[in-house]
């Protein structure tokens, strides 16, 4: 299982640039189950609940530091948990990209 931290990693959207390859994940998306989404959906609670309790309760410069445990929360652990979740359904999802685009 290879971990993907960026949609240009993935050898079925190396063809496509950068709008498109966002395009085909948001239809990817849209394919997740609704048990996939709700497991996706509780992993990034779990990763941002506590340090925005971190910020709450900081008066001074120092959130910052919270708030690059956000940052990089996201790009280290949840883009790449969202690629993942989505990376089955990129054939299905490029063949329907790929027919919407051919009848427009």
């Amino acid at each position: 299982m290879k971990f993907y931290f960026s949609s240009n990693q993935f050898a079925q959207l190396a063809a496509f640039d950068f709008h498109q390859r966002q395009e085909i994940i948001a239809i990817a998306s849209s394919r997740l189950s609704p048990l996939s989404k709700f497991i996706l959906n509780l992993l990034k609670l779990a990763v941002l609940i506590p340090p925005f309790f971190m910020l709450a309760n900081i008066d001074s410069w120092l959130f910052v530091i919270p708030l690059a445990f956000v940052l990089l929360g996201y790009f280290i652990v949840l883009r790449p948990l969202s690629l993942l979740f989505i990376s089955s359904h990129l054939d299905k999802s490029i063949e329907q990209f790929e027919r919407e685009t051919a009848v427009e």
